[in-house]
């Protein structure tokens, strides 16, 4: 037997009680169905055309097998979807078949639907003044120069005869004829370019680098070298050891030597000068013995004295102001003497000049050549770090032996050789780093435990090694 439930009775007094417990999912149904007929239409008014199917092919599979299916390409796709509307355009079609409820529903016409009496009269104007006509030939020309421009680019692709690595002209990148001027750089050319006709520079090709062959040593290095040979090495050791110490003795003397040394009582001195410069010097007699007595008389002098007016008389002026005019009349005569030998050095001034231009200009090609040769053979930077050159070895006469047995041998040959790849340009230079050695202390670590053998053999293995020992500990162990 079913059992019946028994119906709550619930209270019903607000709005959010009768959603929470009264079911209506009937009354939804029912109106989602109303909606749904009033969209595509009730079943009673529809033909049995729309709603029935007339099955004239029978099984598929079976149909399958007898015919083959044709072939559509995607031009023919293409044209079979023309007739179809859009899928962008499907949502504003109307899939309602509600009726529109006011029926005399007047039409308004969208603007600029109607012309207006002003609209009429400003194209009359456009057509008197013939702005369409121009606008017509506009697109003319335009068509036209879209059509030659495709036949360029047929043209261009049926000729086989085009210049791949000849695009370094800046009219081929899409420079302007107007800025393809030898002042104006190469950045401004390109900045005024297109972005789609502007190309990326081709970056150079990689640099063959012809690295030099191992470096052969001296003939005197050697253990049993001959006289001359020895001592070519040695004159280029001197040589050297020559540069460097007339470098160092540069340094110093633009460092160092540039200020001079003064002791202690020196200095002392030139401060006491210095501070008491102005002062009133005491008066020492001993200084000045010869001196009389008279002058060491409490005298008031004057320090300038004082001085009679002299005037000068008419002789004394005229032969004054003949002098100052005598004065000026040279220097007139000296100025016009200098006019006319500046005119004759005209001529040697401009040979002296044109010298100086062209030894500047073979100053200036000698350096640019140089340049460029150093440029060329120049080797690959790796990293910042700078290779030092090899420095000449050289070996005393008196660690010369003759033979093989007894000779001592100075370099590392793995070292020299690592140094060589550096020199050459294989490897990248590098720094010597220079770690520095912490000073470890070792320490005994006292205990209730520790044993006097421990204590000994603790002393025994640090032997030789700078330890520090609790002694006041080690005499309590001992007790």
């Amino acid at each position: 037997m079913s059992v019946v439930k028994k119906k709550k009775h619930v209270s019903k007094k607000n709005k959010k009680a009768w959603r929470k417990y009264c079911d209506i999912t009937d009354v939804e149904e029912f109106l989602e169905d109303q909606r749904l007929e009033e969209r595509l239409g009730k079943f009673e008014t529809k033909p049995d055309s729309e709603l029935f199917v007339v099955d004239t092919q029978g099984d598929v599979k079976n149909l399958e097998e007898d015919v083959k299916p044709t072939f559509v390409s995607a031009k023919q796709r293409k044209r079979l979807q023309l007739a179809a509307t859009p899928k962008c355009y499907e949502i504003l079609l109307p899939s309602s078949k509600v009726e529109d409820p006011n029926k005399k529903r007047n039409h308004v016409n969208p603007v600029g639907f109607k012309p207006t009496a002003l609209s009429k009269i400003s194209e009359k104007r456009r057509f008197a003044k013939g702005i369409y006509e121009k606008k017509l030939q506009e697109v003319k020309k335009n068509r036209k120069m879209e059509l030659q421009k495709k036949k360029k680019m047929k043209k261009a692709r049926e000729t086989f005869k085009l210049n791949l690595w000849g695009g370094d002209v800046p009219e081929i990148k899409g420079i302007p004829e107007t800025l393809c001027d030898e002042f104006i750089s190469s950045e401004a050319q390109l900045h005024n370019v297109l972005p789609v006709q502007r190309i990326r520079p081709k970056p150079p090709p990689p640099k063959t680098v012809t690295r030099a062959a191992v470096e052969t040593p001296h003939p005197g290095i050697s253990y049993n070298p001959s006289y001359k040979e020895h001592q070519e090495l040695l004159q280029e050791v001197v040589n050297h050891e020559q540069k460097l110490m007339k470098r160092e003795a540069h340094l110093l003397r633009v460092t160092n030597k540039m200020f001079r040394k003064v002791t202690a009582t020196e200095k002392e001195n030139q401060w006491h000068e210095e501070m008491s410069e102005g002062l009133p010097q005491p008066h020492n007699p001993a200084d000045n013995p010869t001196q009389s007595d008279a002058d060491t008389d409490d005298e008031y002098k004057a320090v300038n004295p004082p001085v009679q007016n002299k005037k000068k008389d008419h002789k004394a002026r005229r032969k004054q102001r003949e002098q100052i005019e005598e004065r000026e009349k040279l220097k007139r005569q000296k100025i016009e003497k200098k006019k006319i030998t500046d005119l004759y050095r005209l001529r040697k001034l401009q040979s002296s000049i044109l010298k100086t231009e062209e030894r500047q200009k073979e100053e200036c090609t000698k350096r640019s050549s140089k340049r460029t040769a150093a440029a060329a053979t120049a080797l690959p930077a790796l990293n910042a770090h700078k290779i030092n050159k090899k420095e000449p070895d050289f070996i005393d006469p008196e660690q010369l032996t003759g033979d093989l047995m007894h000779i001592n041998s100075k370099t590392n040959l793995l070292r020299e050789r690592y140094e060589s790849l550096q020199r050459r340009g294989a490897l990248a230079g590098a720094k010597l780093m220079m770690k520095k050695k912490r000073k470890v202390k070792s320490y005994f670590k006292p205990g209730h435990k520790v044993t006097d053998q421990e204590i000994e053999r603790y002393i025994t293995r640090s032997a030789g090694k700078k330890v520090s020992l609790n002694l006041s500990f080690i005499k309590v162990a001992k007790l």
